[in-house]
């Protein structure tokens, strides 16, 4: 319990910081999402200790591991990039829309608040929250694990495309984003599962990361 408190805590702190720096504009919604994340992170981790308990690890086998999340975190970025590519080349009133939305975001939002809260909200919150669901149903740790990560997934593709977010030019568009996120989801939620929030919050800002950096290559 104190060990979950203390991560509740520290994560608390840092979504707070995060959203509240560097414009400094914003101290309700950063209060209101550090308060968010401390109640997330207390009951995700929680539900998710019911059924899904992680190994003690060595300073060692953390390395290795987070070694690991980067390799993956760079070829979820690239892959993601060839989507969109790949997306974008359909139609050209879909390359100009990708273009426009990827203006709006800035570098801090892209690569480290936007990728902290998406994985509290959709892996620990959301997959821990249908994991500890679906276990009071079946004591099934292969079918409780698969379900949450379909589920999961399914619903950050389709977080990706909701009009007052991320709006889209069409069905042909809105079905390419929501299925390379979702695929997305899929690699982050197995590494939330296997390997700990931790390691999914660093892929995801890797794969960002390299998506703003090598976008303009491509774009």
């Amino acid at each position: 319990m104190s060990s979950r408190l203390i991560a509740a805590g520290v994560t608390a702190v840092t979504v707070f910081l995060t959203h509240y720096f560097p414009d400094r504009n914003d101290g309700s919604g950063a209060v209101a999402g550090g308060v968010f994340a401390f109640g997330a992170v207390a009951l995700g981790l929680a539900a998710v200790a019911r059924v899904r308990p992680l190994p003690a690890r060595s300073r060692a086998e953390r390395l290795r591991l987070m070694g690991l999340t980067l390799a993956l975190g760079v070829a979820l970025g690239l892959g993601n990039l060839l989507a969109n590519y790949g997306i974008a080349s359909l139609d050209i009133a879909i390359y100009h829309q990708m273009i426009e939305q990827w203006s709006r975001f800035s570098v801090w939002s892209a690569l480290i608040a936007g990728p902290l809260v998406e994985e509290l909200a959709f892996r620990l919150v959301l997959m821990g929250g249908i994991a500890w669901l679906v276990s009071r149903f079946t004591d099934d740790r292969r079918m409780i694990y698969l379900v949450a990560l379909a589920v999961s997934s399914l619903i950050f593709g389709v977080a990706h495309v909701l009009p007052s977010t991320r709006p889209t030019t069409g069905i042909l568009h809105a079905t390419g984003v929501a299925l390379k996120s979702s695929a997305a989801g899929l690699v982050l939620g197995w590494i939330f599962w296997r390997k700990g929030l931790p390691y999914a919050i660093t892929c995801h800002c890797t794969a960002n990361a390299v998506h703003f950096v090598v976008a303009p290559i491509l774009f």
